[in-house]
C-alpha cells in the first residue's frame, strides 16, 4: 500500500480551497459566502478531488457538540489515513489551527465528542442538486497545481 503523503494532500486542499473561494461572491452558488456554512459540501468535494487525483479513499466526518461552539453548530471535514483535511475551519474563531492538513486524534477536531462518519464522498447521482460549480472550480485549481485527474467520479 502506498504511503499517504501530506504534501500531496496539502496541494489538493489548497486547490480546493482556492477553487471554492473563487465562488464566495457568486450569487446563487452554494459557495456564496465561503467558507461560512459550506463545510459539508466542501468536505465532499475535497474527498472527490482526493480520489480523482491521488486515488486515496477517505471518510467524510461531521462533528457535533464542540465545547467552543454553540450547541447546535456542527462542522464537517474529510479524513484520509491519519490526516484531516479541513478547508473551512476558519469560519470559526479561536481554533488555533493554521494550514489545511492536520493529524487525526489531537487538537480542535478531536474536541468534537460526537462524530458521525461515512466512507467516501457523495457522487453526483446521490445529490438532488450537485454543486457542479464548486467541483469544477476545485478541479481547475487542482489542474493548475499539477494534479492530474486519474479517474472519473462514480455516478
Amino acid at each position: 500500500m502506498r504511503t499517504i503523503d501530506s504534501a500531496e494532500l496539502e496541494k489538493v486542499a489548497e486547490a480546493c480551497r482556492q477553487g471554492l473561494l473563487s465562488l464566495a461572491c457568486v450569487k446563487g452558488s452554494t459557495f456564496s459566502g465561503f467558507p461560512s456554512g459550506a463545510c459539508g459540501v466542501a468536505a465532499d468535494i475535497v474527498g472527490r478531488i482526493v480520489w480523482e487525483t491521488l486515488q486515496w479513499e477517505g471518510q467524510y466526518v461531521c462533528g457535533c457538540h464542540h465545547p467552543q461552539l454553540e450547541s447546535e453548530v456542527s462542522h464537517a471535514w474529510f479524513e484520509v489515513g491519519e490526516f484531516i483535511i479541513d478547508i473551512t475551519y476558519d469560519q470559526f474563531h479561536g481554533t488555533g489551527l493554521t494550514g489545511w492538513i492536520f493529524e487525526r486524534g489531537a487538537g480542535w477536531h478531536a474536541q468534537f465528542p460526537s462524530q458521525k462518519r461515512r466512507d467516501g464522498f457523495c457522487s453526483p447521482s446521490q445529490w438532488p442538486a450537485y454543486p457542479y460549480d464548486g467541483y469544477k472550480a476545485a478541479l481547475e485549481e487542482a489542474k493548475r497545481a499539477g494534479l492530474s485527474r486519474k479517474t472519473d467520479c462514480p455516478v
